[in-house]
C-alpha cells in the first residue's frame, strides 16, 4: 500500500517537473512579456505574498465563492426534493432550469452588472449561484431518482420514523451525489467568481488578474494563475477528497 502511494506520488512529481522543464525551455525563447519563466513567476508570487495582496484578494474571492455556492447548494437540494415529490412542479420548473443552464455565463455577468452594479459582492455571488445551481440540482435530482422504492415501501411497512427513513434509506443514496455536486460545483463556483471579478469588481483575485493584464505584468498573471490552481487542488484533494472517502465508508457501512 505504501509502495503504491509512493509510486503514484513519484509519477505525479515527475509530471510536474516535466511541465516546469518545458515551461522553462519555452520561456528562454520568448521575452517575459509573452512568457515569464518559472523563476520570474515565483518572484511575482513572493512579491504578492509580502505585499499582503495575495491573502487579501484570495480571501475576498473565497468568501464570495462560498456564499454563492452555499446558496446554490441549498437551493439545488430544495428544488430537487420539490420536483421529486411533485410531478407537476417537475413539468413546470425543469425546462426553466435547463434554460438557466444553457445561457452562457457572460450573459449572466452582463445582467448582474446591470442589475446590481459594478464592484458589488452581489454581482459575483449572483453569477456563482446561477452557474452552480444547475450542477447541484442535476446531481441531487439524479440521486433521488436512484433511491430504491422497495426500500421505502419496506420502511413504511415496518413503520420506521421519518428520521430513520432519511438516515438509512435516503442518505446512503444521496450522499455520493451530494459529494459529487460539491466537487464539481465548487470548481465551477471558483472559476465563476474569478470571471465575475475580472469583469465587474474592484477586489478579489479576478480583479487582481485584470489589473495585471492591464499593466502588462504577465508574470503576475501567471502568479495568480498558480494560486488559483493551488487553491483548487487543495480543495479537491484535501477537503473534498476526505469527504469522498468518508462518504464512501459511510455508504458501505450502511
Amino acid at each position: 500500500m505504501r509502495n503504491s502511494i509512493f509510486t503514484k506520488a513519484a509519477i505525479s512529481a515527475a509530471g510536474i517537473l516535466a511541465v516546469l522543464a518545458l515551461w522553462q525551455a519555452l520561456a528562454a525563447k520568448y521575452p517575459p512579456l509573452i512568457l515569464p519563466s518559472p523563476v520570474e513567476t515565483l518572484e511575482a508570487l513572493v512579491e504578492l505574498w509580502q505585499s499582503g495582496r495575495l491573502w487579501a484578494n484570495s480571501l475576498i474571492t473565497f468568501q464570495r465563492t462560498l456564499a454563492g455556492f452555499g446558496l446554490a447548494f441549498l437551493a439545488g437540494i430544495a428544488v430537487a426534493l420539490t420536483l421529486h415529490a411533485f410531478s407537476f412542479c417537475r413539468w413546470m420548473l425543469q425546462p426553466l432550469i435547463t434554460i438557466v443552464q444553457i445561457i452562457p455565463p457572460v450573459v449572466w455577468i452582463i445582467l448582474a452588472v446591470i442589475w446590481f452594479g459594478v464592484a458589488k459582492d452581489t454581482t459575483v455571488i449572483f453569477l456563482v449561484f446561477v452557474v452552480t445551481f444547475p450542477v447541484v440540482f442535476i446531481n441531487v435530482f439524479s440521486g433521488f431518482g436512484g433511491i430504491d422504492a422497495k426500500l421505502v415501501e419496506m420502511a413504511e411497512v415496518y413503520r420506521c420514523s421519518p428520521a430513520q427513513v432519511i438516515i438509512h434509506v435516503y442518505l446512503p443514496s444521496l450522499l455520493p451525489h451530494l459529494v459529487s455536486a460539491a466537487s464539481v460545483g465548487l470548481a465551477f463556483a471558483w472559476k465563476s467568481a474569478v470571471f465575475a471579478e475580472f469583469i465587474g469588481s474592484s477586489s478579489g483575485v479576478g480583479f487582481a488578474l485584470s489589473m495585471a493584464y492591464s499593466n502588462l505584468e504577465t508574470e503576475k498573471v501567471f502568479a495568480w494563475t498558480v494560486i488559483l490552481i493551488v487553491v483548487m487542488f487543495a480543495f479537491e484533494y484535501g477537503v473534498l477528497g476526505a469527504a469522498k472517502r468518508r462518504a464512501t465508508r459511510w455508504v458501505h457501512h450502511e
